[in-house]
């Protein structure tokens, strides 16, 4: 599991990330694998959708509506995440958070988590066909399985919920990583090096890795 945490923030930072959103990219697919999830797949996907935009279009902003999106296209679950972990006492006053067209809403699901924690209640994700209620042992998946793995939704709720969690607790099997997988992760953290230059292969240092 470190290796895997460790390949997924590289992959991130190479994908274009801040090392800090690096980090928690990989704390997140940690979380997900250590909980059934195949992590390192919904990276992967992620890092493809967002290959080569800019940060200014995957910023959050608040629209009239009350719906957070991003201000160009599809909602970084990566950014959004540290925005939930920040509402966790709203969370806790029974606010309910909205986002729009998300990428890959299942990445959303250790921030959420973590807020839940923090706030010390159990809260519920859901987006069409499928609910995810965490901040209990364990995260348990109540409606379609295919739907946890979309790679884009419209519209995903976060809500605290007083009923007690139901539906299918995963099983820890998402620690699998195809090849297919691994190879786009190992592509991306290669983007992390620096070209080799006379001076480097003399040993003048290169390394930047970049802020």
């Amino acid at each position: 599991m470190n290796e895997i945490e460790a390949l997924a923030r590289k992959a991130a930072r190479g994908g274009g990330m801040s090392w800090g959103l690096a980090e928690e990219a990989g704390k997140a697919v940690r979380w997900l694998s250590d909980n059934g999830f195949p992590g390192p797949r919904l990276l992967a996907e992620l890092l493809r959708q967002n290959d080569g935009k800019p940060y200014a279009e995957l910023a959050v902003q608040q629209g009239s509506d009350g719906v957070l999106r991003a201000q160009s296209g599809l909602l970084c679950p990566i950014i959004a995440g540290a925005l939930i972990c920040d509402q966790a006492d709203d969370l806790k006053g029974g606010a309910e958070l909205r986002l729009g067209d998300v990428a890959v809403p299942l990445l959303l699901a250790p921030f959420a988590c973590e807020a839940a924690r923090s706030a010390g209640v159990s809260v519920a994700l859901k987006w069409s066909g499928v609910t995810l209620n965490l901040g209990g042992a364990a995260p348990r998946v109540d409606g379609a399985e295919a739907a946890l793995f979309v790679a884009s939704k419209g519209t995903v709720t976060l809500s605290r919920t007083v009923a007690e969690a139901h539906g299918a607790q995963r099983e820890a099997s998402g620690r699998e990583v195809t090849r297919e997988t691994l190879q786009t992760l190992e592509a991306y953290a290669q983007r992390t090096y620096a070209p080799a230059t006379p001076e480097s292969r003399a040993g003048a240092g290169a390394g930047q890795e970049g802020d």
